[in-house]
């Protein structure tokens, strides 16, 4: 077993009262498998996919009761420390709207670089090159000199597969 979520429930205090977004959820994923949380808008899909990834606000969220279990650890007792080392190395959340999750001043090879200088431990030539790589494994033309690029040069589905290979990074 990759993930498991048993019984997760998640509120918010907000100045109205506790607000429960997420009310017992379980699911979890295999190694290698693939699984798609479908839902209204506003059922809580997103707010499990951030409690998994670590990313609830600590200012107003709180986990009411439940485990998420990833490789056989429970994610809810990590540290933050602990948690910045898995995440971008051993689990990535794909963003919906990937151009409010990229830096608008920075170009995209030095946000792709950045986790590979982090969680791989590579040269910049080496973070370069690898970042040219993903961006052609996920069909992004011209990689190299696309590393030179700001977000806004790049249309919305390009966006989203610059996402997508900062994930696999």
């Amino acid at each position: 077993m990759l993930l498991e979520v048993k019984n997760l429930a998640v509120s918010f205090s907000t100045y109205r009262g506790k607000v429960k977004a997420v009310r017992d959820v379980s699911f979890s994923v295999d190694e290698g498998r693939t699984i798609g949380i479908v839902g209204e808008s506003g059922c809580g899909k997103s707010v499990t996919a951030h409690a998994v990834m670590g990313l609830l606000p600590r200012e107003n969220s709180i986990i009411e009761h439940g485990k998420i279990i990833f490789k056989d650890k429970d994610i809810l007792k990590l540290t933050e420390a602990e948690m910045n080392r898995l995440r971008g190395n051993e689990i990535a959340m794909i963003f919906q709207d990937p151009m409010t999750s990229l830096n608008p001043v920075l170009t995209v090879g030095t946000q792709l670089t950045e986790s590979l200088f982090l969680h791989k431990r590579l040269k910049k030539d080496e973070a370069r090159q690898r970042a040219a790589e993903l961006l052609k494994l996920v069909g992004i033309p011209s990689a190299e000199q696309r590393l030179n690029d700001y977000p806004h040069q790049f249309s919305g589905g390009m966006r989203q597969r610059v996402m997508i290979a900062m994930a696999l990074a």
